[in-house]
């Protein structure tokens, strides 16, 4: 979802830290001196990306050792079934 400048409604590049306020290249440079004080919502979206790609990793590796985990019981109650069947 592509987030509006809040004065004229075009595509926002810039936001407020830790505000809901967007603006536009003209708005920003219009209405604040230093627009480096502002987050360029292109970096931002970055960040959140790689942190949840991060988030993800670390979610799957936690359930692959899990499985890990669990896998050498199911052995052995597969094991325990088939030498029943057996009998």
């Amino acid at each position: 979802m592509a987030k509006r400048c809040i004065i004229c409604n075009k595509a926002a590049k810039y936001r407020v830290k830790d505000t809901p306020e967007y603006y536009c290249d003209e708005c920003a440079e219009e209405n604040f001196g230093d627009i480096s004080l502002l987050v360029k919502v292109e970096e931002e979206a970055q960040r959140l990306k790689k942190f949840l790609s991060q988030q993800m990793k670390d979610y799957l590796e936690e359930e692959e050792e899990e499985e890990e985990k669990e896998a050498p019981s199911k052995k052995v109650r597969k094991h325990n079934q088939n030498d029943e069947q057996d009998d």
